[in-house]
């Protein structure tokens, strides 16, 4: 029997269907009918302190469990403090779905209050953007808007709901089915979508490789986030075919940090190895990766003596900055038995790279130079006083981040989360809390930087209002560090706008918000530490270290990243 139902509490029914736990938002006007029929659901609300947060939030939930989530705001405002999350998402390929609310239809364009051109403004920003003007839409435009999200290279869409859209009634069935098999006419695909890149098919693809691998003298890996979800079968396939590896900032986590195949993160704060391998090679077999300057340096000078295989999801990243000589449009789960078959084929191997493999002891070579500074001893230190290896690590952005990049021992990539390519100061807190709604079993520990926990501070309350397994650490510094280290090595000691001048007392500032603190000093407390990081709910570490050490290896911007400066001094 059908009868009808506001699209508001179809939205709600559906997002029930995909059995959607957890919503962040900020409520407003716009929104209020949206937030009517959210309370008659199962589906939990997180009121966040601000609409960043929101977004965060979700970020943390999508990012973790590898599944879309939802975020709602108001319209006007809450549109625009969303953006920098929904940015983020973007480009990191985090699923979400952005609902916001809108003004009544015969008011838009009149400039009525907290009035936004929503979808113009978001459109660059998001897979896909609605401006619901039908309510009879709304079934497939949902539907079609998941998929966006979930499929292919993942992002976030957004639904843009004028207020009088959502008190519509439409045609409703009890049990009815939520999966549709059709699409809005033309907008199942990104409009934004240029294909850049030439792929080949499967097979001839996979004779070329065969003769490529087999010609390398020294082939490397190049894996990113991308890469991740096949980090056993690469753990493997390094041991077997005896491949050395590199991994960004987002591919960390793949291989266990002590795999004598590991040569750690590449790029502007990057290992020796991995900077000098990405040198040497003569096959790059990149796979889930952007080719982004902070990873590649300077794209002209990258790889000069390597033919580039590369595979991606996305046929857009394929040739954007650097031409492949190889290239495949596939989810890499679909062909790395292809590429790497276990047991190993003959066909794959020539007898200059199955006997001695005289670049793996030109590796050990590069891993003997020492990584002398006091940072790491911090890292690895707070790292072994974890009760609980079973964790989620965050970071905020900053020289933190980049210090636990290159020395946390990270067992699984999916556990690591951080903000890549927009490097959004504020991302570690609000994510962290989206982290443990959706992970309630495992401890979260968000290292954080003085420049970055302020940017978010006021979700201290939501934190606290949840109780949440989340672990605050702060490096405090009193300096935007990255900016300052700049400013040392480049712009003549002018510390313009990167010293903090006043901060404030966050011992006090915890006890506002009732979250148990301590200041630590490694090797002092340790004792306490580990008190304070085996109590279950929130907890908050500051750690304050002198404002002259620096993140190094650095590769300065436009340089190759075999140009690092080695700054053993200054650390």
């Amino acid at each position: 029997m059908w009868e009808r139902i506001t699209v508001s509490q179809y939205i709600i029914q559906f997002l029930e269907s995909k059995r959607i736990q957890w919503i962040p938002g900020v409520p407003g006007g716009t929104i209020l009918p949206l937030y009517e029929s959210l309370a008659a659901s199962s589906i939990k609300h997180v009121l966040a302190r601000h609409e960043q947060g929101a977004g965060f939030i979700a970020q943390g939930i999508a990012r973790s469990k590898g599944e879309v989530s939802v975020v709602f705001v108001s319209s006007g405002p809450g549109v625009a403090n969303l953006i920098t999350a929904v940015a983020d998402a973007y480009r990191d390929s985090v699923p979400m779905l952005v609902f916001s609310g809108q003004v009544p239809t015969p008011l838009k364009g009149t400039d009525a209050f907290q009035e936004l051109d929503t979808e113009r403004i978001v459109s660059s920003l998001v897979k896909k953007a609605y401006s619901i003007k039908d309510p009879n839409l709304i079934p497939v435009v949902l539907q079609e808007a998941y998929q966006i999200a979930s499929e292919g290279k993942k992002g976030p869409v957004w639904i843009d709901l004028p207020k009088d859209i959502q008190t519509k009634t439409i045609p409703w069935k009890e049990n009815q089915s939520f999966e549709t098999n059709y699409f809005l006419s033309g907008l199942n695909h990104d409009k934004k979508t240029i294909i850049l890149g030439e792929t080949t098919s499967l097979n001839l693809f996979q004779s070329q490789w065969k003769q490529c691998f087999a010609d390398a003298k020294f082939p490397l890996l190049y894996l990113g986030g991308g890469a991740k979800k096949e980090s056993r079968r690469f753990r493997e396939i390094v041991k077997q075919y005896q491949i050395p590896a590199v991994t960004t900032l987002m591919g960390l986590g793949i291989f266990e940090k002590n795999d004598p195949m590991n040569l750690g993160m590449m790029g502007m704060h990057g290992t020796i190895a991995a900077n000098e391998a990405l040198g040497v090679c003569d096959l790059l077999i990149a796979i889930g990766v952007r080719f982004d300057d902070r990873a590649i340096g300077n794209k002209d000078s990258f790889c000069p003596n390597a033919k580039i295989v590369h595979i991606d999801i996305d046929a857009n990243e394929i040739g954007k900055i650097k031409k492949p000589d190889l290239s495949l449009k596939k989810d890499i789960s679909e062909v790395i038995s292809y590429l790497f078959p276990i047991p190993i084929e003959e066909s794959l191997l020539n007898p200059q790279n199955t006997g001695d493999k005289g670049y793996l002891q030109q590796i050990e070579i590069w891993k003997q130079i020492p990584e002398i500074h006091p940072a790491k001893e911090l890292i690895t230190s707070f790292a072994s006083l974890i009760p609980n290896k079973d964790h989620f690590v965050i970071t905020d952005v900053g020289q933190h981040q980049m210090w636990v990049a290159q020395y946390y021992p990270f067992l699984n990539p999916n556990h690591w989360i951080t903000s890549g390519g927009q490097g959004t100061m504020g991302f570690g807190l609000p994510t962290s809390i989206g982290v443990s709604l959706a992970n309630q079993n495992s401890p979260v520990y968000c290292f954080t930087g003085d420049g970055s926990i302020m940017m978010n501070l006021q979700e201290l309350a939501t934190l606290k209002e949840f109780n949440l397994n989340v672990k605050i650490i702060l490096m405090n510094n009193q300096h935007l560090g990255l900016v300052k280290q700049q400013q040392d090595l480049f712009y003549g000691n002018v510390y313009s706008g990167s010293k903090i001048h006043f901060l404030p007392n966050f011992q006090s500032v915890c006890g506002a918000f009732e979250i148990p603190y301590m200041n630590w000093e490694k090797d002092q407390n340790d004792s306490d530490l580990r008190s304070l990081l085996g109590e279950p709910g929130p907890g908050f570490v500051e750690i304050n270290i002198p404002s002259d050490w620096g993140v190094y290896p650095f590769v300065p911007g436009c340089k190759s990243n075999q140009e690092y400066i080695l700054d053993l001094v200054k650390c």
